[in-house]
């Protein structure tokens, strides 16, 4: 009865990180519009597509974890789905405006992974070797995510402006993270010991994202800019 509880709560609160996502997608098209077309300036220089490469892959895994484990997590997988397109969208939208190699290689993976990572569903359960296999993606995406969130700090750090990097969207995934853990201490430690990690690592350091993001906004209203 607490599983489904939880995991009630933790969809209904994930829900807040479709807002964040969405947010980031308003912010980043309404930073565009607002420079010219003629300007050199990046409308989405303090976007770090490390860190939304790691985040997208973090959900990924999330997603590919929900699938993979007996019974099917549909509070997991769902929510993920979502996450999963709307990431994609902001990938998109980053190699877009760069128009890059590497730029384009996430994207491509990244919707790679999400056609494959659905179409597995009709081939589930899974045996054990595909569930090791979720969990060391798990493990591996935790320290992607690590480096791609310290390096989004550091690109803030760097360039002393938040710029079209959205708040709603890292308070919203502090709100989820808090949730899911919650919900994996519900299940048993021997299957949700990824998922407590993965998601530990993200509130400390996506916490530390935001503290910057508003270190750096008192700095500008002190400013005056």
């Amino acid at each position: 009865m607490l599983y489904h509880v939880l995991g009630f709560v933790s969809a209904a609160l994930f829900l807040l990180t479709w807002l964040g996502l969405w947010s980031q997608i308003q912010a980043m098209s309404r930073y565009q519009n607002a420079i010219t077309r003629s300007s050199s300036l990046d409308a989405n220089q303090s976007l770090s597509l490390n860190q939304f490469g790691s985040s997208y892959f973090a959900f990924f895994s999330i997603y590919l974890f929900g699938i993979s484990v007996e019974p099917f997590n549909h509070y997991l997988v769902w929510t993920r789905f979502g996450a999963l397109i709307l990431t994609l969208v902001i990938i998109w939208k980053i190699w877009q405006h760069r128009r890059t190699k590497v730029s384009g290689w996430v994207t491509a993976v990244a919707l790679l992974a999400f056609v494959v990572g659905t179409i597995s569903i009709a081939f589930r359960p899974f045996p054990g070797l595909a569930q090791l296999g979720a969990n060391t993606l798990m493990l591996v995406v935790t320290v992607v995510l690590f480096q791609g969130s310290l390096h989004q700090w550091l690109v803030l750090q760097r360039r002393k402006k938040v710029g079209s990097l959205s708040f709603a969207l890292f308070r919203n995934i502090l709100i989820k993270d808090v949730s899911t853990l919650l919900f994996g201490l519900t299940m048993p430690l021997s299957q949700s010991w990824p998922l407590l990690i993965l998601n530990g690592t993200s509130v400390i350091m996506r916490g530390s994202i935001l503290l910057k993001m508003h270190t750096l906004k008192r700095q500008k209203q002190r400013l005056g800019v």
